[in-house]
């Protein structure tokens, strides 16, 4: 009895660890297809380089330049999001928290963004923001959780609509919003999505909303930090996607 039950054990283990495998698989055919769009714009400009055809003087040639700078941190980022999940294993990402103002971080995601927005009509705003709290993260993470929230946004924001990045409070802790024009979660069930097979699942029913590993990075980030993630249609339309940190002690005078 106990080696057929043994038997058993294995066969269940084997079975898992395939499972995991063909989703690991679908892992990274999504990071392929999502790097595809980055890589395209930069062979482009080295096509235009390599034939003798680039001309800095002129406006196209200029954008093209800086579409393949967003492209190239975009790409680092998707590689960094991987990197990290696979390095966290049963002990999570390394964290170095610190106490911080929400709204130069804020302003530096939007900043880097405003490129990519402004190629695809896509007005980027910041809204609210509670700049009275100092907030309990690691910059590092908090940055790369927004930058996701952002360009998951841009993903999903129509060509003349707006992103919204805002604040706001509840006892002790802080909301980092990322508001988008979409047109919101529909059905998707909003755990789904930080869950790390979360995009392979969506993908398996004809939905998708993330990228790759993204979402599920935000909610190892969010946890290192002490906080969560979260996401939900808006009231006003489109879907919002937030992130909840402690405040600190001190408040900024």
């Amino acid at each position: 009895m106990d080696t057929i039950t043994d038997e058993k054990n294995v066969q269940a283990i084997e079975t898992e660890d395939n499972h995991n495998a063909d989703k690991w698989l679908e892992i990274f055919s999504l990071f392929i297809h999502d790097i595809e769009s980055p890589l395209a714009t930069m062979k482009y400009l080295l096509k235009l380089i390599n034939d003798g055809r680039f001309n800095y003087e002129k406006q196209t040639h200029r954008q093209i330049v800086s579409s393949t700078e967003i492209a190239m941190k975009r790409s680092e980022a998707i590689i960094y999001d991987i990197l990290a999940v696979v390095k966290s294993g049963d002990t999570g990402l390394p964290v170095k928290m610190t106490e911080l103002k929400p709204g130069p971080l804020i302003e530096e995601v939007v900043s880097m963004a405003n490129g990519a927005a402004a190629e695809n009509g896509i007005d980027i705003k910041i809204g609210n923001i509670c700049s009275n709290d100092l907030i309990k993260a690691d910059a590092h993470l908090l940055k790369r959780t927004l930058d996701n929230f952002v360009f998951n946004a841009l993903r999903h924001t129509p060509t003349n609509g707006e992103i919204i990045v805002y604040t706001s409070t509840e006892n002790n802790s802080v909301y980092i919003h990322v508001k988008d024009s979409g047109a919101g979660l529909g059905d998707i069930e909003p755990d789904i999505l930080f869950e790390k097979f979360g995009q392979v699942d969506l993908r398996a029913k004809r939905k998708h909303r993330g990228v790759g590993l993204g979402l599920y990075f935000c909610k190892l980030a969010a946890i290192g930090m002490g906080g969560t993630v979260m996401a939900d249609d808006h009231p006003d339309g489109g879907a919002v996607f937030s992130v909840k940190l402690q405040k600190a002690k001190g408040r900024i005078k």
